[in-house]
């Protein structure tokens, strides 16, 4: 009796050993996966179902893991409307009650294309699991997307790599092709489709935009578009940052800390993000709140009060966008402290040919005032705070965040390239005469200053601001190039109150004697240009043109905002 007992007893523990992990299995891992966001300049809407379809198939695994279907997926972000990225991810995931959520973005740039994608664990117990691969062509796009999905089932959901396919053998002689019956592209493979879509359309340096430059590369980098007579330089690229969650308002680079490392400063509308690129790598090393009432507006970095410790000058609104309340930082080797708070005035750094790095200011006159009216001053540090030294420009010819300070005429001496209030490019003289005026709008922003009501009855108005102007001399021939951004508006600029830029680009022009003449563009981004810079960002030695770009504008204070760094190394002459 106690002998079958005892077998019952084992019986009873060996049928539990069995159940219970199949107990613990029966509920699988559920997955929702987003829409990627495409940044191109042509339609790719098959290869953003493509994906989904692609990432659906390669992670579902029967008892295991289980993505959430794409009517769901789309419903659930459709009510989201107005975020995106992580936040859209996880409110999705959270609404489906998904384990986890996938999204991400996919970028063209000519024949460049860059995969950004993340994992995200719904609950936020686990750390996101993110992806970056930079390809060279479309046809390269699939195979990181598998590769992509290979390391998710193995590194979460802990499966074994496929084995690799043994090699088929090769015919002697190749069969005689037969053409498929024509079949839907509902009921196309998304590999299939991009094949053919590839074979059919391939994407092609597109053409130039502006009628002075042709679609051949320039010796600076192959994704720059040359005037004409230019010849093509070496094999390059671009590089883009992660999608950032935030707006980027302005960037600077600087070191800030003295450790020869040069450290790059994003300004995001309510605080400052210092990052430091290395070794392919972002490093955040500071995040600096701004204050609830003031917004940035734009960022610059140089030493100039000469204690050899480079200050951080950030241009700021009031929350209400209608008073300048600037302020500046430096590193005191464990924070960034302020030493001016509160200023009236616009500042920008600029590089003079003879002075190096000087600080311009303008100042607020009056609530009434425009940001042009001000006259515009070289600034000097008195050990208490910034004051202007002498003056650079009359009133109402600037403003000085759309100001370039140097020999702009290429003739020895000093002159400047500035946007007016209608984003006209114009050279003027050291006394304020103007010498050439734009044919074509250029830069074009979202920021503005809210100018008070013209009636008791009507709303502020909107003056927008001028975007960044640089001069270089990256050719080595002794004359400054003039680097300017170059938005589109869908509206052509004809709503006052409204804008809507959809791609841009930064273009080089130079003096010829009667006036700027384009050199190069960049190839064609998506989005709008919002600030750019020459410099060695990433500490790699090569010189870099670093563009922020914003490809979704969010609300003023960063919630569902979309940019990205792009950096284009320079082929610059030795």
């Amino acid at each position: 009796m106690n002998v079958i007992l005892c077998h019952k007893k084992l019986l009873i523990l060996l049928l539990c050993a069995i159940c219970m992990p199949g107990m613990a299995l029966a509920q699988p891992v559920k997955v929702a996966i987003l829409p990627f966001v495409m940044h191109a300049e042509k339609d790719y809407g098959f290869l953003q179902k493509g994906i989904v379809e692609m990432l659906t198939s390669r992670l579902s695994a029967p008892g295991k893991v289980t993505v959430v279907d794409q009517v769901s997926t789309a419903q659930a972000v459709a009510s989201a409307e107005g975020l995106g990225g992580e936040s859209l991810a996880l409110l999705v995931g959270g609404k489906l009650q998904a384990d986890y959520a996938i999204h991400g973005s996919l970028t063209v740039l000519g024949e460049s294309v860059s995969i950004d994608a993340a994992m995200l664990d719904v609950t936020g117990s686990r750390a996101p699991m993110t992806f970056f691969k930079q390809t060279q062509g479309m046809g390269e796009v699939i195979p990181e997307i598998n590769r992509m999905a290979t390391e998710i089932n193995t590194q979460v959901f802990g499966a074994q790599p496929p084995a690799a396919p043994a090699a088929a053998a090769v015919p002697a002689v190749p069969p005689v092709a037969v053409a498929p019956p024509a079949v839907s592209d509902m009921h196309r493979h998304p590999e299939r489709l991009l094949q053919e879509a590839r074979r059919m359309d391939p994407i092609r340096r597109p053409a130039g935009a502006r009628e002075d430059l042709e679609a051949q590369p320039h010796p600076l980098n192959p994704a720059f578009a040359a005037a004409g007579g230019r010849q093509a330089g070496a094999e390059g690229g671009f590089w883009k940052s992660t999608t950032y969650s935030h707006l980027i308002n302005a960037i600077a680079v600087g070191d800030l800390d003295g450790d020869g490392l040069l450290e790059t400063v994003v300004a995001a509308p309510d605080k400052l993000f210092v990052y430091r690129f290395a070794e392919g790598r972002q490093q955040t090393l500071a995040e600096v709140p701004s204050g609830r009432f003031v917004r940035n507006i734009s960022v610059d970095i140089a030493d100039i009060n000469g204690d050899g410790t480079p200050e951080i000058f950030v241009t700021a609104f009031s929350v209400a966008l209608n008073a300048v309340e600037s302020y500046v930082l430096a590193f005191d080797g464990r924070e960034f402290r302020p030493l001016v708070e509160k200023s009236r005035y616009y500042y920008s750094v600029v590089h003079h040919p003879t002075q190096g790095s000087i600080l311009l200011g303008q100042r607020q006159i009056s609530a009434e005032s425009t940001p042009f009216d001000a006259p515009i001053h070289q600034m000097t540090w008195n050990g208490m705070e910034y004051v202007p030294e002498r003056q650079i420009l009359p009133g109402r010819m600037a403003n000085v965040l759309g100001l370039a300070y140097g020999d702009i005429l290429n003739d020895g001496g000093e002159s400047f390239a500035a946007l007016n209030p209608n984003d006209y490019l114009r050279v003027l003289t050291a006394g304020g005469k103007v010498q050439h005026t734009s044919s074509d709008a250029y830069g074009g922003t979202a920021l503005y200053f809210a100018m008070p009501p013209q009636g008791a009855d009507e709303s502020p108005q909107s003056f927008y601001l001028p975007t960044r102007i640089r001069t270089v001399d990256l050719d080595g021939n002794g004359q400054y190039e003039v680097l300017v951004a170059f938005n589109r508006d869908s509206t052509g600029r004809r709503l006052a109150q409204q804008r809507f830029f959809g791609k841009g680009t930064v273009e080089a022009l130079v003096w010829d004697g009667l006036g700027l003449a384009p050199v190069w563009r960049t190839r064609q981004l998506s989005g709008r240009v919002q600030d750019f810079l020459v410099a060695d960002f990433n500490n790699d030695g090569i010189v870099n043109l670093l563009v922020a770009v914003v490809a979704k504008e969010g609300a003023i204070i960063f919630t569902d905002a979309q940019c990205a760094l792009v950096a284009f190394d320079l082929n610059l002459p030795q």
